[in-house]
């Protein structure tokens, strides 16, 4: 070989790398992008409500971490190309819609625990309490996650805040209409003056209500849930049935390019079909 055609070889091989070096730069700035993207929504609400950050910091490591999945997602990528993409994309669409399920636990779980609040404040209030000193009361007697949130009003309004900011400031964080509604009447009282353990008294009756239609509607709807969940899990009971009797065919959906592709296109479909389901039953009050 002539030292002509080692300097193209070299000169080959240089540009052949700087080329894969820039496209995977640009790649890691695309996926960058749409994390981001993903993950701006639910991780900002997270913080929000103040939940615990080990817990933020578990479910966003799935993506970025080193972990055993992905060495399984790149075995299967290398032996089936379109069922190994279809896997790589739940597992990076399932976090967001994991971190969305624990918010709606916390939010669900400090409405909840809002209406015996309620309750207890007006107590307070009955019993000849003032409104700051209501909420210490109720304060140390409601349980996590709520007793957070009214300890944190409690400890600024002790440390000089006027507590009509506070109260606007928390429920403007938190942007929940029932602890919104709970605000409101503590700030108009406190600006106005006027019974606010009626005011109380009729909340709590407002949200039990409200809790109680929310509970017939999950009722209602339980079955069409029930009715997707095995829908969805039918294809596999199938496969596994097809499996388990002997059916050579069914290893086909695994190993041939084609099964794999009609294997992806089901994937799909089901993924699709949860959505548009979960969406058909996502009735809200209002």
């Amino acid at each position: 070989m002539t030292t002509q055609h080692v300097i193209i070889v070299g000169l080959t091989s240089g540009l052949t790398f700087l080329a894969a070096f820039l496209a995977v730069l640009q790649l890691m700035q695309i996926w960058d992008a749409v994390l981001e993207y993903r993950f701006r929504e639910p991780v900002a609400r997270y913080l929000q409500l103040r939940m615990n950050d080990g817990r933020l910091a578990r479910v966003t490591a799935v993506l970025v971490a080193d972990t055993d999945w992905r060495h399984f997602v790149a075995d299967f990528l290398r032996s089936g190309l379109p069922a190994g993409i279809d896997l790589l994309f739940l597992c990076s669409a399932a976090p967001p819609y994991v971190l969305k399920a624990v918010i709606k636990r916390r939010e669900d779980l400090l409405e909840y625990q809002l209406i015996a609040s309620a309750t207890g404040l007006a107590n307070a209030l009955k019993a000849g309490l003032s409104v700051p000193q209501g909420l210490k009361t109720i304060a140390q007697e409601t349980p996590v996650p709520l007793n957070i949130e009214l300890s944190n009003i409690v400890y600024q309004f002790d440390h000089g805040r006027p507590l009509t900011e506070t109260l606007a400031a928390t429920r403007q964080r938190l942007q929940l209409e029932p602890f919104t509604l709970f605000c409101l009447a503590l700030e108009v009282a406190s600006e106005r003056g006027g019974r606010v353990n009626v005011a109380m008294e009729r909340l709590s009756t407002s949200l039990q209500e409200w809790f109680r239609l929310r509970r017939k509607l999950s009722s209602d709807t339980s079955a069409g849930r029930y009715a997707v969940l095995v829908m969805a899990l039918c294809p596999l009971g199938f496969i596994g049935m097809f499996a388990l009797t002997g059916q050579d065919s069914v290893y086909l959906l695994f190993t041939d390019l084609l099964g794999q592709v009609v294997l992806a296109i089901i994937i799909l479909l089901i993924c699709l079909g949860i959505r548009t389901a979960i969406r058909i039953m996502d009735i809200r009050l209002n």
